[in-house]
């Protein structure tokens, strides 16, 4: 009895795992949709995209670029509990 109560603490344990968060920039020189679509584009397969920001810089001679940045999260795989 007492060892499957650990096992199954166990599983409740790694799936009580936090999920991790993390972050993409890109740039362009073109427009802000195409920085965004860049950093979007970064973000690892299966991650949940959580928010985003751009920010129009102006650099020298009187012309922009665009900085987007994305944050995501990923969750750890579900644990599979042992028969």
């Amino acid at each position: 009895m007492l060892r499957s109560l650990g096992g199954l603490a166990a599983v409740l344990l790694l799936g009580a795992l936090p999920a991790s968060a993390g972050s993409v920039t890109a740039d362009s020189i073109i427009d802000q949709d195409s920085a965004l679509q860049a950093a979007t584009s970064q973000v690892p397969q299966g991650a949940t995209v959580t928010g985003s920001r751009c920010q129009q810089i102006v650099t020298p001679g009187d012309s922009f670029r665009y900085r987007c940045s994305v944050e995501y999260t990923t969750s750890p795989p579900a644990a599979k509990p042992t028969p």
